[in-house]
């Protein structure tokens, strides 16, 4: 009897290590299967020239600033973009209010909804996409569905939440919860119904409207980030979001546990915001991914190349912008391999006058410069790194 005893004792012990060196693996395995990006701001670049980044065929399309009728179309920040059998959707929430759709030598085509009562009217139009040939505009508890040629269709309400982003992924729809005391991220079916909600950051410095929270990668995976988690995430099902990428800002990184644990989670964080690097904007084609970030009240970027492993990181005031001429551009969106960057035509003017350069891509600009109106809409840049 104590032979058999010792035998299960032994027994159980070699199970349970075999246990622990085979779980080890696995998650040494998954850990090692998570893309990284290391953001060394030791690194820094002290004086970057944009020109020498980016391929020299660059398209410049400015925006229409009016209609057929010379009505004029005005809106002045870009918090949606979606490029669309060869026409740019647009929407900006608070001036424009509504989705503007220009032509591919951005000529004004039409705009989609109407603030106010009635079919296809919003009360605040939020986000939107093109999902099955439709345009959904996210507006407050509830989508409205439209052609792309503008027609409405219908409306489907939202009733267990408010959401403020969203996103299509495989079994259903991805939101950005709005509220303090709401879960940041929903899960919900086809039919809008939850069915499970993560990061329950119940602070108001962690509930603020991000750029670009969610965005399609590459492969068409439907991709989530939350303010101060420097690992973005997947989203394919119901059950979890994936560690899709951690980006590692070394002496400069936060702890997000850390400040929630903290006396004062708010204060903790706000402070963070300034102490730690703090993403404002993330996009990323095959070769390229592009990263802007905060720390210490400085705007930052960092551009990392696939293709070559190599990366640039500087500070923004220090970028010599010989492509936009706007030292305040900054990137509204992908299409394919290229970025787009959005530029206000009041500093891309002030740009062309300073300009002391000869590149054909200067000439083609200036001579551009005399349609431009310094009041008008943005103008947009459409570049592929190449370094």
């Amino acid at each position: 009897m104590v032979i058999l005893i010792t035998l299960c004792i032994y027994f159980k012990n070699i199970f349970f290590l075999l246990f622990l060196v085979v779980f080890g693996c696995q998650s040494k395995i998954q850990d090692s299967n998570l893309k990284k990006l290391t953001v060394d701001l030791t690194q820094e670049k002290t004086e970057v020239h944009f020109s020498q980044l980016v391929k020299s065929d660059v398209d410049i399309i400015p925006l229409d600033n009016y209609d057929g009728s010379e009505t004029p179309v005005f809106f002045s920040d870009i918090n949606k973009f979606r490029y669309y059998k060869d026409e740019f959707y647009i929407l900006d929430f608070i001036y424009g209010r509504k989705v503007f759709v220009f032509d591919k030598n951005g000529k004004f085509q039409r705009s989609i909804g109407y603030i106010g009562e009635g079919p296809g009217g919003f009360k605040q139009a939020m986000d939107f996409d093109i999902i099955n040939d439709q345009v959904k505009v996210l507006d407050y508890g509830r989508f409205l569905n439209f052609e792309p040629n503008g027609d409405y269709l219908s409306m489907d309400k939202i009733d267990d939440f408010v959401g403020e982003k969203f996103i299509k992924y495989n079994e259903g729809y991805a939101f950005v919860g709005a509220g303090i005391d709401a879960d940041n991220l929903v899960l919900t079916t086809n039919e809008f119904q939850k069915e499970n909600s993560f990061f329950p950051y119940h602070t108001r410095a962690l509930n603020v409207s991000l750029i670009n929270p969610m965005y399609y990668s590459p492969e068409g995976e439907a991709i989530y980030r939350r303010q101060l988690n420097d690992t973005l995430f997947k989203i394919s099902d119901f059950k979890r979001p994936v560690p899709y990428l951690y980006i590692d800002f070394q002496q400069k990184k936060s702890n997000i546990n850390e400040l929630l644990n903290s006396p004062n989670p708010g204060d903790a964080i706000t402070n963070a915001a300034s102490q730690y690097c703090n993403i404002f904007d993330f996009h990323e084609t095959k070769d390229y991914k592009y990263l802007a970030f905060f720390v210490g009240g400085e705007a930052w970027a960092y551009i990392y190349s696939n293709k070559s492993n190599k990366s640039v990181i500087y500070k923004r005031s220090n970028l010599i912008d010989e492509v936009t001429f706007d030292p305040r551009a900054f990137l509204a969106g992908v299409i394919g391999d290229k970025f787009v960057f959005k530029a206000n035509p009041q500093n891309v003017l002030a740009g062309i006058e300073s300009y002391q350069g000869t590149s054909p891509h200067f000439k083609k600009l200036k001579s551009l410069s005399g349609d431009l109106d310094k009041e008008g809409n943005p103008i947009l840049f459409l570049v592929e790194f190449d370094f």
